[in-house]
């Protein structure tokens, strides 16, 4: 699989305060916090994790407020994560830790110096003994084995990522460094080693594709190489499409992260928490029209989008590269231009020619994961597809899904490896709050477990090494699962074994009521306690977005969304008392049930 790796933390809310403050470059000041929570400590009877911070690009929030009143802007604590209701006054920006010295009890978080936002405000008025509240941070990167070369990219707020890599050096191959900067002030020492090499280049504000020419520069190493950069968000769109699509890496050997915005208030140096914007207007024939969605579809998926992408060309030449029929071609080019997918080449003086380049769409399309998977042979696109038959599956039975494609979900994903894998993929975040269950006193008073789902490498995970843990699944997502347990240890079986507890991790999204109920069944054949953990709801989403959310849901499972008196609905169809209810964090919420 070639998906990127990590390994999670317990997300903890911590009070920090200033223990130094320094001057690295004119451009970057470096705060050290200490403070004993730090280490493990209480809080409101949890008993909470010590500092972790194992990768060179970890992230913690940095929580403020923006009328002074921090109390009413923290999180709420949970046992192994945090949940963020609604603060008006909350304010936060992410941040590399820049070193953590466990043993003095230290973490250092360098801030850019020219930004006017919270962070950047604070860290310029910064004087020892003040206060910050972080939290975090949620996962670190594992980097893939056996990489022969490494690159690292970015402008100056990638530097306290750059710096640690090459302090700690999680890999030993030769390292190859780009670094944009704005002024020459921004020059860092940098700790180089034989076969390393940097490269400083000064690039004006309106030219910021800088970093991706100079990387295009780099002789490039021999073997596998493993590509990290971070920047300005916009900026990156190139390089991450000549990354995946001209040099081919896998996925598990490209990061390529949008570090902050260009209308960030903090300039350079942070990325924004999501805010809730103005409400969109809604043009009523746009609202009508699947035609920008699939046209663009159709040009992704014909190769259209990966030419222009690759170079301008003339839209005549755009069929034969492509083997497509020219008239058709013309005609969707044509479209796609009006939609500014694509957009006229114009030459250095600023007049048009007949070639076509990426639009402004087109460059987003191909920067964003989410966007493209809607619109590549992905699960979520044979989701969108299946709304054409959402109006006869309103009257029950059948799913929209199954009328598309002649299968449930459920189904498929038995049956395709590929559709499994993106599931998979999917639920990574789980990693993040599974460990909750192990205060469950079902999990406490087992010995052996069985387990199915997307989410049981999750669970397997957080058991670690201490129980006898078996996971249940047909052939083909038996085979995925296997092959992604990594150092994890468990066993594999197609059968409900007898044991302590049954846990079925995010099984009951992707399957209807019926299904879900024979599941639940299933689960009792070896089992007199279970636990069932589920996603009740879109987790980040916020009206138009959370309404779209499930009405997909709808047509893939044929089912709306579930609440916690449906899953206790469900569990009670096939036999089972609902016995106690958890919230882990991020809207997942474990349910305890008896025999």
């Amino acid at each position: 699989m070639a998906h990127r790796s990590f390994t999670t933390h317990p997300i903890v809310l911590r009070r920090l305060r200033v223990a130094r403050v320094s001057d690295i470059t004119p451009r970057m000041r470096r705060v050290t916090l200490t403070g004993e929570q730090l280490e493990a400590f209480e809080r409101d009877g949890l008993s909470l994790a010590s500092f972790a911070s194992t990768g060179f690009d970890d992230h913690v929030k940095l929580v403020f407020a923006s009328d002074g009143d921090i109390a009413a802007a923290l999180p709420v604590q949970l046992a192994q994560t945090i949940d963020w209701p609604t603060a008006a006054n909350r304010e936060m920006r992410d941040y590399t830790p820049r070193r953590f010295d466990p043993v003095a009890g230290e973490l250092d978080i360098d801030f850019v110096r020219h930004g006017h936002g919270p962070a950047a405000s604070w860290a310029e008025q910064a004087v020892v003994g003040d206060e910050l509240h972080i939290a975090g941070p949620k996962s670190s990167l594992l980097l893939p084995e056996n990489i022969d070369g490494v690159i690292l990219a970015g402008d100056e707020t990638a530097l306290p990522a750059i710096g640690r890599y090459l302090d700690e050096r999680p890999s030993q191959a030769p390292v190859h460094v780009v670094v944009e900067l704005r002024h020459p002030d921004a020059r860092q020492e940098l700790a180089l080693r034989a076969g390393d090499t940097v490269r400083w280049v000064e690039a004006r504000t309106e030219e910021p594709g800088a970093m991706l020419e100079a990387v295009e520069r780099l002789p490039w190493p021999a073997g596998d190489v493993y590509v990290w950069a971070a920047a300005e968000s916009g900026s990156l769109l190139p390089l991450r499409r000549w990354l995946s699509r001209e040099r081919g890496l896998p996925k598990s050997h490209i990061n390529v992260t949008g570090y902050w915005h260009a209308a960030t208030d903090d300039g350079p140096g942070a990325a924004t928490a999501a805010q809730t914007g103005p409400a969109r207007a809604v043009d009523p024939a746009a609202l009508l029209s699947p035609v920008p969605w699939l046209a663009a579809r159709a040009a992704l998926q014909s190769g259209l989008v990966d030419a222009v992408a690759a170079r301008p060309r003339p839209s005549r030449d755009l069929a034969a590269a492509c083997e497509l029929d020219e008239p058709a071609t013309r005609t969707l080019v044509d479209y796609l231009v009006s939609i500014e997918v694509f957009a006229p080449f114009t030459d250095a003086e600023g007049g048009e020619t007949d070639a076509i380049r990426l639009g402004p769409v087109g460059e987003a399309m191909l920067g964003d994961e989410h966007m493209l998977a809607s619109l590549e042979d992905t699960l979520e696109s044979r989701a969108l597809l299946a709304m054409a038959e959402l109006a006869p599956a309103l009257h029950g039975g059948t799913s929209a899904f199954a009328r598309r494609h002649g299968r449930t979900l459920l189904d498929e994903l038995h049956a395709d490896s590929g559709r499994f894998e993106e599931r998979l993929g999917d639920a990574l975040g789980f990693g993040f709050v599974v460990r909750g269950i192990l205060e469950l006193d079902a999990l406490k008073e087992a010995g052996s477990v069985a387990a199915t789902g997307v989410g049981s490498l999750a669970v397997a995970d957080a058991l670690g090494a201490e129980r006898l843990l078996t996971i249940v699944e047909s052939a083909v997502p038996r085979a995925v699962l296997r092959e992604a347990t990594g150092t994890t240890a468990a066993a594999f079986s197609e059968e409900w074994p007898t044991s302590d507890l049954a846990v079925s991790a995010l099984a009951l999204a992707y399957r209807s009521d019926e299904e879900a109920v024979a599941l639940l069944l299933a689960l009792a054949g070896g089992s007199r306690r279970a636990i069932v953990i589920e996603q009740l709801e879109g987790e980040g989403l916020g009206p138009p977005d959370l309404a779209e959310h499930r009405l997909v849901d709808l047509a893939a499972s044929g089912i709306a969304v579930r609440a916690a008196s449906d899953i206790a609905r469900l569990a009670e169809a096939a036999g089972w008392t609902l016995s106690g209810q958890s919230t882990l964090g991020w809207n997942y919420e474990a349910f305890e049930l008896r025999r």
